[in-house]
């Protein structure tokens, strides 16, 4: 996979990253990712156009990195390196579950975002989403 960049706004999630960007197997897992603890929760970016979309769907085509939950019934979280506005490293979590939708994507980060960046629901931002290897 080329690097790809995407756009989108930003949205209020269900709000129960938070937690579970603190279990311990989850916290350990994303440090591997991101080289440093993720911030307690994730910023979600709604994809809002046409090219920003294909380009999402090139990226989970690719090869990511994979995150196994320590019970067979929870699912899998695919990875993928990121930078938000050209400042924060970051990641793209996503779930491996059918009703995720299409134009969202979550990212963790070792900061808070939001507030970092100063931005709010419906800021645009864009984000550039990195080659990984699966090592």
């Amino acid at each position: 996979m080329a690097t790809e960049i995407l756009q989108g706004k930003i949205a209020t999630g269900l709000g129960k990253a938070a937690g579970f960007t603190e279990v311990p197997w989850a916290k350990a897992a994303f440090r591997d990712v991101l080289g440093t603890d993720p911030y307690p929760g994730t910023v979600n970016m709604i994809v809002t156009s046409a090219e920003s979309l294909s380009a999402w769907a090139r990226v989970k085509s690719a090869t990511p990195i994979i995150i196994k939950p320590p019970q067979p019934d929870w699912c899998d979280a695919f990875c993928y390196k990121a930078m938000i506005a050209g400042k924060i490293p970051a990641a793209i979590v996503l779930p491996d579950v059918a009703e995720y939708a299409d134009d969202q994507v979550e990212l963790i980060a070792a900061v808070n975002v939001r507030e970092t960046l100063s931005l709010e629901d419906g800021d645009t931002v864009e984000i550039e989403i990195y080659e990984t290897s699966a090592d």
